[in-house]
C-alpha cells in the first residue's frame, strides 16, 4: 500500500474530521463535534503543526503539535508539543504513526512530553527521546459524589449515573484557606478580552508560561465542553500570579482542573494563597473534584498544604534535534498540549449516545 504524508488544510479536513471519531472515541452529536473540531484544530493558537496519514483517500493516522512560550533557565524558548498521537491499529506495525512522529522530531523546537498512552511511554526511549523530571499528577475530592463519579468512570465507564442517588450537596471535605503574603492583597476574575496580567517567574529549569493566545483559546472553548477561569493575584498593586483553572460539566456534577499556576517567584507565602484561593473560587462554583499536576517544589508544598492526594506521575521525555541539553528542573502542569482536555467526562455525559459520525446531524 502507499502511504502518503499530508498537513492539514480544507482538502484533508474531511479525512481528520473521520479519523477523529475512532481517536476521541465520540459519541457526541454532529453540533458539539462540530464545535469542537472548529475550536480544537481551527481556533487554536498559531505555531503548530497537524499531520496526517492517507491510505488512498482514507486518513489512518494524525499526529497534532502546539509551539507555546516557555523559559530555559530565564531564556525564553519556544518549545513544541505532541499531541492527538494515533493511528488506526492496522497500520500501526508498519511505523505509519513512527513516520509522523519523526516530521515533529525534524523540527527547530525541541520536544517536551509529559504524560501519554502506555504505547507512547514505549516508543518514545526507543526513538531516543531522553527522560526528564517528572510532572506529579494531584487531586483533591470535596464532595462524596464527585469522587464516585469520577471512580467509576475510570473503571466502569458507562454506570456514573448510578451516583445521581447521592446528594450533590454532601461534603467530603471543605476547601482549607491559606493566609495572603502580608500588604495589600487582592484577588480579581480575569474577562476574556481584556489584557492578560502574567507574571514572569525567576526560576532555573525548564518554566511552562501561558501565553495571551492560549488563554484566549481557552476562553473560548465550548461551554458544554467546559469553562475556564482565570484569576489575578495583586499584592500591593503589583501583579505576581495567575491562575487557569476550568469547570468541567460531569454526569455526578463539576469537576474542576486547575491547568496553569504562574507566579512571579518561588515564594511558599505566594504559591499556599494562589493555589488555595483558586481552589475555594472552584468550590463555590460547584466542583466537586480539582485536578491539578505540579513538580516544582512551591507548588508541590501548597498543593500539600490545601489537602490534594498525590497520584501517579506524568513521565517527561525531552528532543532537541539542535542538541539543546535536556533540563534538569521542570516546572510544568496540565497546560502542556491538550493535556486537560476532559474528554473521558464528556463521553460519560453522552454514553449511549449514537455515534459514528463526528459531523453527523444531532439526532
Amino acid at each position: 500500500m502507499a502511504i502518503s504524508v499530508a498537513r492539514l488544510d480544507e482538502t484533508t479536513r474531511p479525512g481528520l474530521e473521520r479519523l477523529l471519531v475512532s481517536a476521541w472515541e465520540a459519541n457526541w452529536d454532529g453540533e458539539l463535534g462540530r464545535a469542537l473540531v472548529r475550536w480544537r484544530y481551527d481556533e487554536k493558537p498559531p505555531g503548530g503543526d497537524t499531520w496526517l496519514a492517507f491510505d488512498g483517500a482514507q486518513c489512518v493516522a494524525l499526529l497534532d503539535t502546539f509551539v507555546r512560550p516557555y523559559l530555559f533557565d530565564g531564556t525564553p524558548l519556544r518549545v513544541r508539543e505532541t499531541c492527538d498521537w494515533f493511528c488506526l491499529p492496522r497500520y500501526r506495525p508498519l511505523g505509519v504513526g513512527i513516520s509522523l512522529m519523526r516530521r515533529a522530531m525534524d523540527c527547530p523546537e525541541p520536544l517536551f512530553l509529559s504524560g501519554g498512552s502506555v504505547a507512547t511511554l514505549a516508543l518514545v526511549p526507543r526513538l531516543r527521546w531522553t527522560r526528564v523530571p517528572e510532572v506529579q499528577k494531584w487531586v483533591l475530592p470535596l464532595r462524596i459524589r464527585s469522587l464516585m463519579g469520577t471512580v467509576i468512570r475510570m473503571r466502569w465507564p458507562g454506570n456514573e449515573q448510578w451516583t445521581r442517588a447521592i446528594p450533590g450537596s454532601v461534603p467530603l471535605r471543605r476547601p482549607r484557606r491559606a493566609l495572603p503574603p502580608a500588604g495589600d492583597a487582592r484577588v480579581s476574575r480575569w474577562r476574556p478580552g481584556l489584557p492578560p496580567p502574567l507574571p514572569t517567574p525567576h526560576r532555573r529549569g525548564l518554566v511552562q508560561l501561558l501565553s495571551p493566545e492560549d488563554l484566549a483559546w481557552f476562553a473560548a472553548m465550548p461551554t458544554k465542553f467546559a469553562q475556564p477561569l482565570g484569576l489575578v493575584f495583586t499584592l500591593d498593586g503589583e501583579n505576581l500570579g495567575f491562575s487557569l483553572s476550568q469547570l468541567e460539566p460531569a454526569v455526578s456534577g463539576f469537576d474542576a482542573c486547575i491547568l496553569h499556576l504562574q507566579l512571579a517567584r518561588d515564594d511558599q507565602a505566594l504559591a499556599d494563597w494562589v493555589v488555595t484561593e483558586t481552589v475555594a473560587r472552584l468550590a463555590a462554583r460547584g466542583a466537586g473534584i480539582i485536578r491539578c499536576c505540579a513538580s516544582s517544589e512551591v507548588k508541590v508544598a501548597a498543593l500539600r498544604k490545601a489537602g490534594f492526594f498525590v497520584r501517579k506521575p506524568h513521565l517527561s521525555h525531552w528532543w532537541s534535534k539542535q542538541g539543546l541539553p535536556p533540563p534538569v528542573q521542570i516546572d510544568a502542569g496540565y497546560l502542556r498540549a491538550d493535556d486537560s482536555l476532559p474528554f473521558p467526562a464528556l463521553r460519560e455525559r453522552y454514553h449511549g449516545a449514537r455515534g459514528g459520525s463526528l459531523l453527523a446531524a444531532p439526532a
